[in-house]
């Protein structure tokens, strides 16, 4: 089950999982994404991850595909787990995307997750379009018209 959990900033999109995902589970979280990138140019992720289950393949391909789709729309992901082997995939995985920080944390970690998280995304406080005068449009909506 992947539910969403509260903020610790408008920016970020917090999460808890436990156990299995299907296409039901990942709609809300997409919903949530598109709705914090239409208020801020690039979003951050939170991740408590409990246990492990099975992704569906429908699930699965929706979530490469938004990914794909936002890659540069993402600042942050800290993901919590007392997953050791976690740590060295999050380490792995930093040369495969890098337009993403991301950082591994212990459940005892969980403070210092969230606060670093929570920092603004780089370009500004929020990155806040409206503030910043930027285009009103979200980043799907710009790849959509290009």
């Amino acid at each position: 089950m992947l539910t969403l959990l509260k903020s610790p900033a408008d920016h970020v999109v917090a999460l808890h999982l436990d156990g299995g995902i299907d296409q039901a589970a990942l709609t809300p979280i997409i919903k949530e994404c598109d709705e914090r990138l239409a208020r801020h140019e690039r979003i951050s992720l939170l991740v408590e991850i409990e246990r492990f289950g099975l992704i569906t393949p429908a699930a699965l391909l929706n979530d490469i595909g938004y990914a794909l789709r936002h890659l540069g729309d993402f600042e942050r992901e800290a993901i919590i787990s007392k997953a050791d082997w976690l740590r060295h995939v999050t380490e792995f995985s930093k040369h495969l995307v890098r337009s993403i920080e991301v950082r591994h944390f212990s459940p005892d970690e969980r403070e210092a997750a969230y606060a670093w998280v929570a920092e603004p995304p780089r370009g500004g406080a929020g990155a806040d379009k409206a503030l910043n005068g930027r285009d009103a449009q979200t980043p799907a909506a710009k790849h959509h018209q290009a």
